[in-house]
């Protein structure tokens, strides 16, 4: 059970690195929040939104003071060096779709958001989505690795628990036998002696029956 737990757990594994790996391109994209239309990259991920999201909350962290509503995140005055030397406004969503989640993020610096494909400053916010896509994927690998030993050991301990009360009713059955066992020899010598006794009585009544003339 054990070996076909960790092959099954490795096959999982395998095929998020897999799918991770494919959706980490990033493009050019836009997004309207609150009835205002921002600019910036999107990411594809084979996340669930759920997970996804508190993932991307955590990693934005190291930016600057995160504030989310309603599956937006934004931080109004981040740091991101690689990207601009002033503060920068972030802008996130997450969107959920049938088989993908996508990443939305709006980077506002110097006046204007970054979306030019040949700058440095784009180059560099790519960089970032796809970092993020590595520190998901090895998140999402560790939690799926603990959903998968919660189920084998809760299996684990079913099995277990099955296989003590199957043993305790081998236990009662067997003592039941050993006692009908017991009960039987003593009725098959209760049977020996009342057959004895029915033998002297036969003979008694045929000794009876010659006396008569």
């Amino acid at each position: 059970m054990k070996l076909h737990t960790n092959s099954f757990l490795f096959a999982v594994i395998l095929s998020l690195t897999a799918l991770s790996l494919r959706a980490q391109s990033v493009s050019p994209g836009k997004q309207t929040i609150d009835q205002q239309e921002y600019f910036g990259l999107n990411l594809n991920q084979h996340i669930s939104e759920k997970y996804l999201s508190k993932y991307w909350e955590s990693y934005l962290d190291k930016f600057g003071k995160v504030k989310s509503k309603r599956g937006v995140y934004t931080i109004e005055k981040a740091s991101v060096p690689s990207v601009s030397h002033t503060p920068v406004k972030i802008t996130s969503q997450i969107n959920a779709g049938k088989d993908l989640s996508q990443v939305f993020l709006a980077l506002y610096a110097n006046g204007q958001y970054v979306t030019n494909a040949s700058d440095d400053a784009y180059k560099n916010a790519e960089s970032i989505l796809k970092d993020f896509a590595d520190y998901a994927r090895v998140r999402e690998e560790a939690r799926v690795a603990d959903e998968i030993f919660v189920s084998s050991e809760k299996s684990y301990q079913k099995q277990t628990k099955e296989n003590d009360n199957m043993a305790k009713e081998i236990e009662k059955t067997e003592k039941k036998l050993t006692e009908l066992r017991a009960a039987l020899e003593k009725k098959k010598l209760e049977a020996g002696n009342s057959l004895i006794d029915l033998q002297n009585k036969q003979k008694a009544l045929e000794t009876a029956k010659g006396r008569i003339k």
